[in-house]
Formats: structure tokens, sequence, C-alpha cells
């Protein structure tokens, strides 16, 4: 994700209700999927409310599922298609990425509940 994303998410969660913030965050993210599949959900995905804590701040990457070929709805959803994504990921490539925990390092974010106390 590039920074200004980052940003966003930390304001969505500094934002948001800290109980709310506290509990999808520190949840268990293994998720069963079927017989001995399992998968590491995303970090701000609520596994109890089948939901994404951070959607209205969520990065690209996250827009992009069902609106690109090779991005399928996790959801089976049926979404309209993104024409001229390739010169969006071109643009986007462009800028620099990093996790959102190379951000938190970068950031001085070593702590969850940093994310609902206010900038400072």
């Amino acid at each position: 994700m590039q920074r200004s994303e980052f940003d966003r998410i930390v304001e969505s969660l500094r934002s948001s209700d800290p109980s709310q913030v506290d509990r999808v965050l520190n949840q268990e993210k293994m998720i069963f999927w079927f017989e001995d599949i399992t998968a590491e959900a995303c970090l701000f995905y609520d596994v109890t409310r089948r939901g994404c804590l951070i959607y209205p701040a969520r990065p690209l990457v996250c827009r992009l599922f069902g609106r690109v070929e090779w991005l399928p709805c996790p959801m089976e959803r049926s979404l309209r298609l993104i024409q001229g994504w390739k010169d969006l990921l071109d643009t986007y490539a462009k800028e620099r990425r990093a996790t959102f925990t190379e951000w938190c390092t970068e950031a001085g974010i070593f702590d969850f509940r940093q994310f609902t106390r206010a900038a400072g």
C-alpha cells in the first residue's frame, strides 16, 4: 500500500469506536474454509461480523477485488469491471509502497492501542 492509504487507514481507526477497533484487531484471524483448509484473514477483517473494519478507507488492492479479471470477488458477487485498470496500476506502481506493518514501524506505531489515541 502507499503511504496515503496507510494514513487513511490510521485516520479511520482513530475515528472509529475504540472498543470495536480493539475487538477486531485482536481477533484470531485463522479461518476455516472447509475440510483441512485454513487461511489467515486480513488484520481488518471482522471474523465475527464478516465485514471490513476499514471498508471506506480500504487500500486499492481491496477495492480491485471483483473489479478486474485477475482478482475475482471472494464473495462471488457480480461487479462491474474497471476499464483502464492497467493504467491505474501503472500509476499506482510508480509510488513507494510498503506493507501495513512496515508503515506502522516507520510511523512509530508499535501497539494497536495507538490507533485509538489522538494523533500527537
